[in-house]
């Protein structure tokens, strides 16, 4: 009898197709294929008949309940200091503008972006276009921080806080939806039409006012990361709204800000490559990891 499989390695979740036979009286089980993602296991079971896995949660049991009880412990110490707040608000200004940025290919390092946002440096032998990415990415995370106060996001401000990361950069395209087919070099993945745009975008801001608490936030957030990056709606600064999108919908859910840092850009884009392929719990892993290491610095911050 065959069946399908799921395995993990890391953040890593593929299938293998395994098969059970008795010899000598005892059940053995053989690796007949290896099936990769989630999306290639359900062609496979489609093609030859085979009853797929039952769906399991993005997150896994140990994990919602490691994030949920340092959220609680978090909001036991709240509210921070106010010194001790403006600090992490710097520290993540820094961090987060120049690790979005390096992950689409800006070379200030982190030292040359906290010199240009925070002391209004330039940098010789770094670009215009390099230092505005920079400032205008602090301006859309100061933006994105008075969003977690409304009672509900609007497509209006998703927007704003596009036109804010596009700034004097692309002027014809910042805040304006695509309208027209585009390309995503490096991956398979091909965005739906421009004309789908509008209509899809209204998912996410759907997701960004959900309701969900918790790790289902989580999970959520991680949804308006990947709809986005699928999406593709505008002509450039995509993977900078995502990620500025799914911090909004954590914040908004009580959490601190997190980073996707520039050093895993590789498991990051796996990750995405994954969910392109339907399966989000690579990203859904990746992110708790991220969310995690922020609860962590927030807690030990305020103690």
């Amino acid at each position: 009898m065959a069946f399908i499989r799921e395995k993990r390695k890391g953040i890593t979740v593929y299938y293998e197709l395994v098969k059970s036979t008795r010899e000598g009286g005892k059940v053995r089980q053989k690796v007949m294929k290896y099936l990769g993602s989630r999306g290639d296991m359900l062609s496979y079971c489609k093609r030859h008949r085979i009853k797929p896995p039952k769906d399991t949660a993005l997150l896994n049991k140990s994990t919602t309940t490691m994030l949920e009880k340092k959220l609680k412990e978090l909001n036991s110490l709240r509210p921070l200091p106010k010194e001790t707040l403006k600090q992490l608000n710097k520290k993540f200004e820094v961090e987060m503008t120049y690790n979005s940025n390096a992950i689409e290919g800006n070379t200030l390092t982190l030292r040359e972006t906290y010199l240009v946002i925070e002391r209004g440096m330039t940098i010789g032998g770094k670009s215009v276009e390099e230092h505005l990415e920079a400032t205008n990415h602090k301006e859309a995370i100061h933006f994105m921080a008075g969003l977690v106060r409304k009672k509900r996001v609007t497509m209006n401000d998703v927007l704003g806080l596009h036109a804010i990361i596009l700034d004097k950069i692309n002027p014809q395209g910042a805040g304006f939806f695509r309208h027209k087919q585009v390309y995503i070099a490096g991956t398979n993945h091909v965005p739906p039409s421009w004309k789908k745009v509008p209509g899809l975008m209204k998912e996410v801001v759907k997701e960004l006012n959900s309701r969900e608490k918790g790790a289902k936030a989580v999970e959520s957030a991680v949804r308006v990361h990947f709809m986005v990056a699928w999406i593709h709606p505008f002509v450039d600064g995509n993977g900078r709204l995502a990620r500025l999108l799914a911090n909004l919908r954590l914040m908004r859910a009580g959490f601190p800000p997190a980073i996707v840092k520039k050093g895993i850009r590789k498991t990051y884009y796996n990750a995405l490559d994954y969910a392109d392929a339907g399966d989000l719990r690579p990203l859904t892993q990746m992110s708790a990891r991220d969310v995690k290491r922020a609860l962590d610095l927030y807690i030990g911050a305020a103690k």
